[in-house]
């Protein structure tokens, strides 16, 4: 599962599939939220010539499920 939150200026020039496309296809998941904000400039620049650019940040979270096993399991159970 992925969690992006951006600012919202993000918003006016990405899109929700866009933002997951760039992501995704980033080799180093370290290095995604920074590409991000590299598209949306560069997209900024492109569909909103003549307004400056306001700030532009982002954050990307990877969430994984855990294993399901029995000796995996954070949760102790009772048998």
């Amino acid at each position: 599962m992925l969690v992006v939150c951006f600012v919202m200026q993000v918003w006016d020039v990405i899109s929700n599939q866009e933002a997951v496309d760039i992501v995704y296809s980033t080799p180093d998941k370290a290095k995604s939220a920074k590409r991000l904000v590299e598209c949306a400039v560069h997209a900024w620049k492109r569909k909103r010539r003549g307004i400056a650019i306001d700030d532009i940040s982002a954050i990307c979270l990877f969430l994984h499920t855990p294993i399901s096993s029995e000796q995996d399991s954070p949760i102790d159970t009772v048998k």
